[in-house]
C-alpha cells in the first residue's frame, strides 16, 4: 500500500514524497483512514513505528485553514491539542507538524518548562491553531489566561501510558475536563470532538481514563511482531560491573563509532558516563532533568547534526529522539521498567532504516535481562570484546536462589533432629521436647528433693 491509497490531499502527498516517504507503516496504515472519518481511536503503538505521522496527517487534512487574521481574544484559540510526557517528544512533535504542514497555513506552537511563557504566548497570538504540549506548561497557560481551549476539534494523548507512569493523571483529568464535547462552527454546524489515545501498554489505570475520555473508540493494535526491532540488530556484552566504564569506551573507540546514543538510569551515572568518555578523548555529552532546556536542546541538536559523537541520556529523551540514521543505541545498564527497553532501542532501525542495539549486562542484570527476551519473545545475540571476560549466567534465577534455601533448611533440620534423637538416647526415656515443654508450663508443684543433676 502506498500513500496515495490512504486517500490524502495533493498537496500532502506532495510534502510527503519531497520527504522520501513512499509507504505507510502498520500503524499509519490502520489509523489514517479512521481518524480521516474523526473517529476515536485507542491505539497501542510502541515507539518507532511511525505514529506520530499516524495522527499528525489527518489532523492537518480534517483542520480547517484560516486565511482570516485572528484579533482579540480569538488570537488565544487553538483547534488540535497533542498532550505528550516530556519537553524532548514535544519538540519532536512540533517538528513533525512543521515538516509535514508545509503546504498547509496551520501553525503549532510547542509548550514545555523549562523556559518563560512569554515567547510561547507570542507564538500562540500570532495565530497558532495546533498546540503540543507537556501537561504542567499547558495548566500555566490555561491559569494565565493565555491560551483558550474552548474550540478544540481534536485532541490526542500520546505516550499516555509514561504520562501516567510519571504522576500526571490529575493534571490529564482536569485539561480533558476543560475541553468542549462539540464545538459549533461559523456555518451553524455542531462538530463533535475528535480524540485520540496511543498507549505502548493498557493498566487499569490506562482503561479507566480511555473509558471516560473516548467514545465508542476504535481499538487497533499494532502488535510486537510489528515493532521497528525488525530493524534492529539487538545484542549483548556481559561484562563485570566495574568494567563496564572502560568497556563502553573501548567498544566506541575500537570499532570508531560515530554516533551512539547511551541510556542510562539516573543522572549522575549520566555525568560519569560523559567524564569518563571525555577522558578518553571521546566527544560525549549528557541530557537529563538536571540540565537547562537550553543544553538539552543544544545536545540534542549537534547529536542530530554529527558534530557530537556520544549522546548520553536518562529515559526523559527515551520517547523524544529521532533520528532517522542513528546508527547505534547502547543500554549501559537495563532500564528499571521492562518495557522502556523497547522503547530504548527504539530510537536507532527507524524508518526502515537498519541499526544495532547493544546492552552490557553484569551480573546482577541476568535474571532482569530474561524477562526481556521474554517480553520481546527473542532471544538476544552474546557478543564478546578482547581483553574482557565474564562467566555467562552465573547470577541465579530466584527460584533457584529459593530452592537452594529450602534445600540448606531441610539439612539443618536433619541435623537438629539428629542432635535431639542422641540426647533423648543419653537422658533415657525422657524426650528433650518433653523437657522443654514441661519448663514452658507454669505449676504450682514443687519440684522433688531428690532431683537429679546431670
Amino acid at each position: 500500500m502506498s500513500f496515495k491509497e490512504l486517500k490524502l490531499s495533493d498537496k500532502l502527498l506532495n510534502t510527503i514524497e519531497k520527504l522520501g516517504y513512499t509507504n505507510p507503516t502498520e500503524i499509519q496504515k490502520k489509523a489514517i483512514p479512521l481518524l480521516l472519518e474523526r473517529k476515536d481511536l485507542l491505539a497501542t503503538s510502541q515507539t518507532g513505528t511511525g505514529k506520530t505521522a499516524a495522527f499528525v496527517l489527518p489532523m492537518l487534512e480534517n483542520l480547517e485553514e484560516n486565511s482570516i487574521k485572528k484579533t482579540g481574544d480569538d488570537r488565544y484559540k487553538i483547534k488540535a491539542l497533542v498532550l505528550v510526557p516530556t519537553r524532548e517528544l514535544a519538540l519532536q512533535v512540533h517538528a513533525k507538524v512543521e515538516a509535514y504542514g508545509k503546504a498547509f497555513s496551520h501553525k503549532s506552537v510547542a509548550l514545555y518548562g523549562g523556559v518563560k511563557l512569554g515567547g510561547q504566548t507570542t507564538q500562540i497570538r500570532s495565530g497558532a491553531n495546533i498546540a503540543i504540549a507537556t501537561t504542567g506548561r499547558l495548566i500555566d497557560h490555561m491559569k494565565n489566561k493565555t491560551i483558550d481551549l474552548c474550540e478544540v476539534e481534536m485532541v490526542v494523548l500520546d505516550e499516555a501510558d509514561k504520562m501516567l507512569e510519571m504522576g500526571f493523571i490529575k493534571d490529564i483529568r482536569f485539561i480533558l475536563s476543560k475541553l468542549p464535547i462539540n464545538t459549533l462552527q461559523d456555518d451553524g454546524i455542531l462538530k463533535k470532538r475528535h480524540s485520540v489515545m496511543f498507549s505502548a501498554t493498557f493498566p487499569s489505570a490506562i482503561k479507566s481514563l480511555a473509558k471516560s475520555f473516548l467514545k465508542n473508540p476504535i481499538t487497533i493494535e499494532v502488535d510486537r511482531e510489528n515493532l521497528s526491532t525488525k530493524q534492529v540488530k539487538q545484542v549483548i556484552n556481559y561484562v563485570n560491573e566495574e568494567e563496564k566504564m572502560p568497556l563502553l569506551s573501548t567498544l566506541i573507540s575500537s570499532h570508531n563509532w560515530q554516533q551512539v546514543l547511551v541510556f542510562t538510569n539516573t543522572k549522575l551515572q549520566a555525568d560519569k558516563i560523559v567524564e569518563h568518555l571525555k577522558e578518553k578523548n571521546i566527544d560525549a555529552k549528557a541530557i537529563h532533568g538536571d540540565k537547562s532546556q537550553g543544553q538539552r536542546v543544544e545536545a540534542l541538536q549537534a547529536f542530530k547534526d554529527k558534530s557530537l559523537r556520544v549522546l548520553v541520556a536518562t529515559d526523559v529523551a527515551a520517547r523524544g529522539i529521532d533520528i532517522i540514521n542513528l546508527p547505534h543505541v547502547i543500554n549501559f545498564e537495563l532500564p528499571t521498567k521492562n518495557e522502556d527497553y523497547i522503547h530504548r532501542i527504539g530510537r536507532t532501525g527507524r524508518a526502515k532504516q537498519n541499526g544495532q542495539a547493544l546492552s552490557l549486562i553484569c551480573q546482577k542484570e541476568v535474571e532482569q535481562l530474561h524477562e526481556i527476551e521474554k517480553l520481546i519473545n527473542k532471544t538476544l545475540e552474546t557478543i564478546e570484546t578482547e581483553g574482557f571476560t565474564y562467566e555467562k549466567h552465573i547470577q541465579p534465577s530466584s527460584k533457584k536462589i529459593k530452592q537452594k534455601e529450602s534445600n540448606e533448611n531441610k539439612k539443618e533440620a536433619q541435623k537438629l533432629k539428629k542432635a535431639k534423637e542422641l540426647a533423648e538416647k543419653m537422658m533415657g526415656n525422657t524426650k528433650i521436647s518433653d523437657v522443654s515443654n514441661n519448663k514452658r508450663k507454669k505449676t504450682s508443684r514443687k519440684s522433688p528433693s531428690n532431683k537429679r543433676h546431670f
